[in-house]
């Protein structure tokens, strides 16, 4: 064993070692040794660092390649259910108003609820619904719109209101809604019977509280029993289209209107991906402005409404028979008055309904109370033109009637006297008792406040 110095070598003599280092082969000095090792060392770590950073540069490449497709595959997803729930070649986003940011806006709902090949189908959508919706308080109000409603077109001819649709297309159908109900509608959904079966099929079927049971054979045939029912698909779209009950336009409404609240229901309760697994699985039968993304924003903002916030009413009217077809007539006044519930999250029959009945299904008596020249003659031709059985035209006594009354003879004929108000957009219904003298069922006075027709 070499030692560096001559001390150090008689040191180690005496049993004094402190350091030992191996002379090399190579023939070098410990320093230069201890150099050349720890620049090998060194080189080695640089070599195996840069082998780690390889590795995490693949290993990260790999997830943003699969992140990547993954979000691709998303999206392909989502664009294909855009494209099957797309208005196609409907012009109804040609009507419609973008929502404000107070988180309320109003939808109509639009269903051909017959299927296809059935006999007698009648072109257009069968069940119309304006339904309002407030994500802040999760609440939504479903307004019932009868399909023939009267309405007037760019014609100028009264039509039903299904009418708009095959006759000028979706948007002349938005506008009449809007212009009825004198609101901004911000999206349109449009669903035909096999969308119906489909969609309730693929939730499972739905749970409805069935106030009248259902045996109408034009519906379908399905018999839904009265009460808490699991209905299927066939058994759903058979409620709604049912209307052999004792007040057959309202109940089927009151149908409509739960079955669609459940319907909505069940789909918010799913997740997210559940709710667009529902609506790709509703294919072509379904379609809406909406994009899927907001669809699925709207969903999670109301996701945890309940059936406890969700009210429904019939639009306020009463049918009107005129050239042989059945129209619903309403009156401006009880829709602005349901309709400001409506637009304050209030439930719009909290305060109670105006009853309606058939215009021709009693008598009415005209007397010009107000001065008015022909001013009797010219509310008869009024009613008369409504569908109301005018039997008798003349003057009062006197000319002091300053507001125009509607007189009922009896109890019985309350409703029919609200009908003439309703019809007149005037007027105040008054008990006859003994003070006024008629043979008809109604008398209608015809005060100051009537504004003659130009």
């Amino acid at each position: 064993m070499g030692f560096s110095s001559a001390r150090k070598s008689k040191r180690a003599a005496r049993g004094f070692v402190d350091t030992i280092v191996p002379e090399t082969a190579s023939g070098e000095s410990g320093s230069q040794y201890s150099k050349r090792v720890s620049r090998r060392e060194f080189t080695q770590a640089i070599q195996r660092r840069a082998r780690l950073r390889r590795i995490i540069v693949v290993v990260v490449c790999c997830v943003a390649v699969a992140v990547i497709a993954a979000c691709a595959g998303i999206f392909a997803f989502l664009g294909s259910i855009d494209a099957k729930l797309s208005l196609k070649d409907s012009d109804a986003a040609s009507a419609l108003v973008a929502p404000k940011e107070s988180g309320t806006f109003f939808t109509v709902v639009a269903a051909d609820l017959d299927p296809e090949g059935v006999a007698n189908a009648i072109a257009g959508p069968d069940a119309i619904c304006l339904v309002r919706v407030d994500t802040q308080t999760r609440a939504a109000t479903i307004v019932s719109i009868p399909a023939n409603t009267q309405v007037t077109l760019k014609d100028g001819n009264m039509h039903q209101l299904r009418e708009a649709a095959t006759q000028e297309g979706d948007a002349a159908l938005v506008r009449a809604v809007s212009g009825l109900m004198s609101v901004d509608i911000s999206h349109y959904v449009k669903v035909d019977a096999a969308g119906i079966v489909r969609l309730v099929d693929s939730l499972g079927g739905v749970e409805v509280d069935v106030a009248e049971e259902v045996d109408d054979p034009t519906a379908g045939d399905v018999y839904v029993p009265a009460g808490v029912q699991n209905l299927d698909g066939a058994a759903a779209l058979t409620l709604a289209r049912a209307s052999n009950f004792t007040d057959g336009a309202e109940v089927q409404a009151e149908n409509q209107r739960k079955l669609l609240t459940q319907v909505s229901l069940r789909m918010l309760g799913n997740d997210t991906l559940g709710f667009l697994m529902g609506l790709d699985g509703m294919g072509d039968t379904f379609q809406t402005d909406m994009a899927v993304a907001d669809a699925v924003a709207l969903s999670d903002a109301l996701r945890t409404m309940s059936a406890d916030s969700v009210f429904g009413a019939m639009l306020p009217g009463y049918d009107l028979i005129k050239n042989d077809v059945m129209y619903y007539a309403t009156s401006s006044d009880e829709i602005a008055a349901m309709m400001e519930l409506v637009q304050a999250g209030e439930n719009p029959v909290s305060q109670g309904s105006v009853e309606t009945v058939d215009p021709s299904s009693f008598t009415i008596t005209v007397r010009n109370g107000s001065g008015v020249t022909g001013g009797a003659a010219q509310i008869a031709e009024v009613l008369q033109g409504k569908g109301f059985k005018v039997t008798e035209t003349g003057n009062t006594d006197s000319f002091a009637y300053n507001e125009t009354l509607v007189v009922y003879k009896d109890d019985a004929f309350l409703p029919a006297a609200q009908t003439v108000v309703s019809a007149l957009e005037a007027g105040r219904t008054v008990a006859g008792g003994d003070f006024y003298t008629f043979e008809t069922d109604v008398l209608v006075i015809l005060g100051q406040d009537w504004k003659p027709i130009a």
